[in-house]
């Protein structure tokens, strides 16, 4: 097991990934893997930095409950993934089943592999909350099925925050689902995409009003203001007549205060946006992805 907490030793990873501790010392040594020192001077490395290092290189893993990911996908679930083509389609059977610890293995290894945040978002979750989403028609058994995917995705979004690196320098960002939208999973997402592209990310959760987004951003204290705010809406409060006003308001205050507000989701048509023309508005993390790396090259 490893050293201790989040930290391993070079043996810990040599025998994680199944290479020699001298050649993953030679590693370190000529800077590919980053290490910090105890006060023995002993090399010490950061768990999010070896999953990095894994995913770099693409690397396979022997021994992976020691990087605490699954143990392997051998529990394979009693479903017929060969003779799917399509690995979005694996997953969906996958969540169909409620198979978590299948699905769980499924997606972190997309994720060791090389996909982004991003690309998980919009296309084995996505695609299969599309299929998903549809079978509450069929009655109780489709709204279980959606419950339970629902619960595998939460955390899955969790554990991915967890596995990038998170920079203390990094800009700062404050969001959550605006007033009305209870769906928790996109501002789980849209947090972790935050944190892989660099940013410190907090999350404000479902059901946040706009009057929670003023007092997080506009705080007196500089330490605690964010550099950019964003807004989830897949869901839109219909009885609350006076939402898009406000909202137009606190868009407006973001504009003059020189903060920027993004604002994603499949409900945001339902916003009137007309009068804030140069707020950015994406339809998917990818985009949303392309717009933070374009947004940190205009600040720098």
């Amino acid at each position: 097991m490893p050293t201790s907490g989040n930290l391993l030793s070079p043996k810990d990873l040599s025998v994680a990934i199944g290479v020699s501790e001298s050649s993953l010392k030679r590693w370190t040594d000529r800077g590919f893997l980053e290490v910090s020192r105890t006060a023995g001077g002993h090399r010490r490395i950061d768990r999010n930095e070896a999953i990095r290092f894994v995913r770099s290189r693409k690397m396979q893993i022997v021994r992976p409950e020691i990087l605490g990911l699954p143990e392997s996908v051998a529990a394979t679930p009693n479903i017929d993934l060969e003779s799917l083509d399509d690995l979005d389609e694996a997953f969906l059977e996958l969540m169909r089943h409620g198979h978590d610890l299948g699905a769980r293995n499924h997606l972190l290894q997309r994720f060791l592999d090389g996909e982004t945040i991003a690309a998980l978002s919009d296309g084995p979750i996505r695609r299969s909350f599309d299929r998903i989403g549809e079978l509450w028609h069929e009655g109780p058994e489709g709204i279980l099925i959606e419950h339970r995917a629902t619960e595998i995705c939460v955390g899955l979004a969790l554990e991915l925050s967890k596995m990038v690196p998170v920079k203390d320098d990094g800009p700062r960002a404050i969001g959550g689902a605006i007033a009305g939208d209870g769906y928790k999973l996109p501002p789980l997402l849209t947090t972790a995409v935050l944190q892989e592209h660099g940013f410190r990310a907090v999350n404000l959760g479902p059901n946040t009003p706009i009057e929670v987004f003023e007092l997080a951003c506009f705080t007196d204290d500089p330490a605690q203001r964010p550099d950019l705010v964003w807004m989830s809406v897949n869901d839109l409060d219909q009885d609350d007549p006076g939402i898009g006003d406000r909202f137009t308001g606190f868009a407006k205050r973001c504009e003059a205060e020189d903060l920027t507000l993004v604002i994603g989701g499949r409900s945001v048509g339902e916003i009137d946006l007309e009068s804030t023309p140069s707020l950015p508005v994406h339809r998917s993390m990818s985009a949303f992805a392309d717009f933070l790396e374009a947004w940190k090259r205009r600040r720098t």
